[in-house]
Parts: structure tokens; sequence; C-alpha cells
């Protein structure tokens, strides 16, 4: 039978953002199911950006308990197979209580927990993600969680000329955000507008001011940067944002939601963290993040953020001066400035001809274009990056020795033709081997993201404009889980594992192709 899951979380934002991730891992572990999301009518535009979700249920703000009993029993007309609560407050817990489905879950809110730190301010060494409790929820019916980092899709954008203009003649530009939910959470307007002309002067960098219209009367550095290099937008609509904050080389904002659609983009971000702490669970989690925050004793001092400090100054924000944000910006803008994009590109079936279980390097074969398209790669920039599942170690078919063996010979035989591959990874693990030290659960056996996480950090890869090049789904789930647009090739197990892709939404991050060599040319003709 189909899964239809029902996917709640009323709100906020950024809490929706962080979802993201739970959707992915469901649509990997169902492919055909239909996933329906349900949140307040305020943050549709946010839930659209969702990626795995087919339908989009909303409530309005402000609902009676009757209107909302009656709403949910009319959904229940829906027949989900699937309840998973990633909002775990009263109307979730109705919902879950009067909805008929096979199974139910909430996520593992850290309520009581989260709480005795903020009253004890005793912070433990390791703390989850709010990411990782929403995989908790699903881990209990089954569900593996590959994906742990936030990802929205960036729809077309509708900008008007002025935008349009803008990004054509300003390459390098950063996002500010100074807002925030509340306002005890929010660094000194004062000190952005000093640290966005500081970025412009000395950095070069153009600026983009994004604001919500309550904070549009405060100052702004629009009197100290160029006008052709600055941008102000109030209340923008989160599809044009999104697509402004992915173009962007980093954005700088307080805890916001603003700072997780900048991570589920993949665009870096220097959050800047007062009252809250990243204990709570709600820090940025993309892989070049960072957080700036002051070890004051009382800190964090409520759960989110909207106590009102009780000393004679808010001294976790008077002691983050400006300078202080804009030399660790400074650090890291060599990093982030240079990003390069990365082909992933699995070994068998798709460079070389699928031989069950190969380990003789004499065997190789080189299917037709294979180092014709990588070479087309390499002239255009991009880091070459082989990454397979090597099963056999763990299954005891072949050893680590062999696999080594395997791809030094291929390294070789691809130098031949003027292709240089800047690294080659794989998995030697299987849960159900024979082989003890390899038979377990890893986080870098596609489609788990461990490999290109590793090479992201070693060759600064933007993992979200890279690409995945593979023979099977399991290439287009480790596609789908770390961001990237992916190629199923017909070549190896291609032609089988297309019949089933082709009843997989994907929205239009997957295409179909005869080999290798066609993947690359479309990489080329649109990337």
């Amino acid at each position: 039978m189909k899964k239809k899951f029902l996917v709640i979380r009323f709100s906020s934002l950024g809490d929706i953002v962080l979802t993201s991730s739970a959707l992915i891992n469901i649509k990997i572990a169902y492919p055909d199911s239909d996933i329906f999301f349900l949140c307040k009518e305020k943050y549709r535009s946010i839930a659209e950006l969702l990626p795995g979700v087919d339908t989009i249920l909303t409530i309005p703000e402000k609902v009676s308990i009757t209107k909302y009993y009656k709403y949910l029993i009319e959904l229940d007309n829906k027949n989900f197979t699937d309840i998973i609560d990633l909002h775990g407050n009263l109307r979730s817990w109705m919902a879950r209580k009067l909805l008929t489905a096979d199974s139910k879950t909430v996520y593992p809110k850290r309520r009581v927990e989260r709480t005795l730190i903020v009253k004890s301010k005793q912070i433990p060494r390791f703390y989850p993600h709010t990411i990782d409790l929403y995989n908790r929820a699903l881990n209990r019916i089954g569900i593996n969680s590959y994906c742990d980092r936030p990802q929205l899709k960036i729809n077309k954008p509708n900008h008007d000329d002025i935008i349009d203009k803008f990004i054509t003649n300003n390459k390098n530009y950063v996002v500010i955000a100074p807002g925030a939910i509340h306002a005890t959470k929010q660094w000194p307007v004062e000190n952005f507008v000093e640290l966005a002309r500081d970025l412009y002067e000395l950095d070069n960098l153009s600026i983009v001011w994004a604001v919500t219209e309550k904070d549009s009367n405060k100052p702004t550095p629009k009197d100290k940067i160029d006008p052709k290099k600055y941008l102000e937008l109030v209340n923008h609509p989160i599809n044009n944002l999104s697509d402004l904050i992915g173009n962007a080389k980093m954005t700088i904002a307080n805890d916001s939601g603003i700072m997780h659609v900048s991570s589920a983009v993949n665009t870096p971000v220097t959050a800047i963290f007062g009252p809250t702490h990243p204990v709570l669970g709600f820090y940025p989690k993309g892989l070049f993040d960072f957080v700036v925050q002051s070890d004051e004793p009382c800190r964090p001092c409520s759960l989110h953020g909207a106590k009102k400090c009780y000393r004679d100054s808010q001294y976790c924000f008077d002691k983050l001066e400006p300078n202080r944000i804009y030399n660790n910006i400074k650090g890291r803008l060599d990093i982030i400035l240079n990003q390069n994009k990365a082909v992933f590109v699995d070994r068998d079936g798709t460079i070389i001809v699928e031989k069950y279980f190969q380990y003789d390097p004499d065997d190789i074969e080189l299917i037709n274009g294979s180092a014709e398209g990588l070479k087309l790669l390499q002239k255009k920039g991009y880091k070459l990056i082989i990454i397979s599942n090597q099963s056999g170690i763990a299954r005891g078919k072949f050893t680590v020795e062999n696999v080594d063996k395997m791809n030094h010979r291929l390294s070789k035989m691809l130098s031949a033709e003027g292709v240089l591959i800047d690294a080659i990874y794989y998995c030697p693990h299987y849960k159900n081997g024979i082989v003890s030290e390899y038979s377990i659960e890893c986080n870098c056996r596609k489609p788990a993201v461990g490999m290109a996480e590793q090479s992201a950090h070693q060759f600064t890869l933007n993992l979200r404009k890279s690409f995945v090049i593979g023979d099977k789904l399991d290439d287009i789930n480790f596609g789908q889980a770390i961001g990237a647009k992916s190629f199923l090739v017909k070549t190896g197990y291609g032609i089988k594992h297309s019949q089933a892709l082709k009843d997989i939404n994907f929205e239009n991050r997957v295409a179909i192709k005869d080999n290798l060599l066609d993947a690359v040319n479309e990489i080329i003709d649109n990337g």
C-alpha cells in the first residue's frame, strides 16, 4: 500500500526549515509516498520550498479549538498511514489522537532537559540539534536518517529590474539580516551598520540589507555605501529572498529564521547569539556556519530568548563588539569567497564497466566516453571526486587492499587519458556483512553524506552547486541528501533503476541520461 505521511510543524520560520532533512529522509525511504505538511497559513510560503512535500495543509494563525476539531475530523478522510508530529504541542497532540493512522510518532522535544539547562546554566559537552531530534522521530518508525542538514528548494525567482541589476553587477555580496523574532535576541542594529561599512570599505563586498517592516525604521548603512553596491529589502518574499541568499557569499544574522534559511541554501552563516545558546538545539547547521557568542554565566537566560535581561546591561551582546565579528568573518573570507564546485561520480557502472564484486585491476574497462566526460569537467574547473560503496569488503568478497589497487589502476588509466582525479573515497561498510570490523552502521555508505562532507571540508566545496552522477538509486538519494543535482546514467544498473525513478518526484533535481558523457554535456550546458 502506498504510504501517506502527515508531517506536522505549525510554526515558525526556522523550525519549519529544519523539518526539511526529515522530509528528505522520508522520501528516500518511501520514494513513491505522498507527504502532506501541516502548518499555519502564515508559513505556507516557506513550506512551498520544502523538498519532498506533495501537499501543503494549513490552519489560520488563530483558530478556535472547535473549528480546529472539525478540521481534523475532515482531515481524517485523507486516510494517512503515518503521522509524524514535529511540533509537540497541544494542537499537534490533538491531531495524533483524532486522526487515524497505522503509525504515529512525535519528536523528543527535550523540554525538561532544556529547562534544566536554562535554570542551572550547566552546559553539557554534547547535545543534539533539533534536526537530530526530528530524525529520531523517524527512526522510531524505521526510517533511517541519511540527511541531517537543512535543505530548501530554490524556485525560479520573480525579481524586479532593480534586484536583477544588482545581482548582475555584484558577484561578491553578503546578506545582513539584523532582525529577530524577539527584540532581546537582536544584536544592536548600529553594530550591524558598522559591520556592513567595514565589509564594504575594507573588503569591497556589496551589501544586501534584509529587514522586516517592524525594523525598517531603524538605522541602515545606506549613506555609507555606494548605491550601486547596496540593496535594501523590506518584507521581501521568502522565495525571492532565498534565491538572493543562495547566491550570496555569506549571511550575517542573529539567532533567527533567516539564519536557518541561509544554512538550507548552503550559504555560510555568521550567527550572532546573545541570550540563546547552541545547547538549546537551534544553532545553524551548515557545513561552514559559525556562531559568535560571549560565554556569559547567565546564558542561556530562557528557552527562546524572549525574557528581558535582568542585568544592568545585556552583556551577552555588549561584549560582542563589531570588530570581533568582523575579525571572525575576515578570517574565513578567503575560504568563503573561493568555494569550489565538484562532480561526485560513482565508479562501477558509471566510469568503468560493472562487473559483479570486481577486484582484479587487470579487468577494469572504461565505459565509452567516460574519460572524455571527466576531461571536459576538469577543463571547466570542477573538482573530480570518485565516490563509491564497496560493501564487498564487509561481505568478505575482497579486501581493502584489493580496492586500493583497483583505484590506483583506475587513476593511472584516467591519467593516461589526460584526466587527473582530485580524490577517491569509498565506504567499506555493510551492516549485514561477515567481516566484523566493517559490518557496522556508518555515515559514509551512500546515500549517507559522510564522504561528501569529508570532501567538502578537504576541497572547500559548495555542495549545493555540485553534481552527482551514478547508476543506482543510492547515488540519486545521495545527491538529494547533500542538495546537489543528480544524474542517473543507463550504464551499469542504470536501466533497471531508471524505471523506478520515473515514479519519484524529485522536483527537477534529477535527470536520466544514457551515459556519463551525456550527463557531463548537460552540466556544462546548464551548470
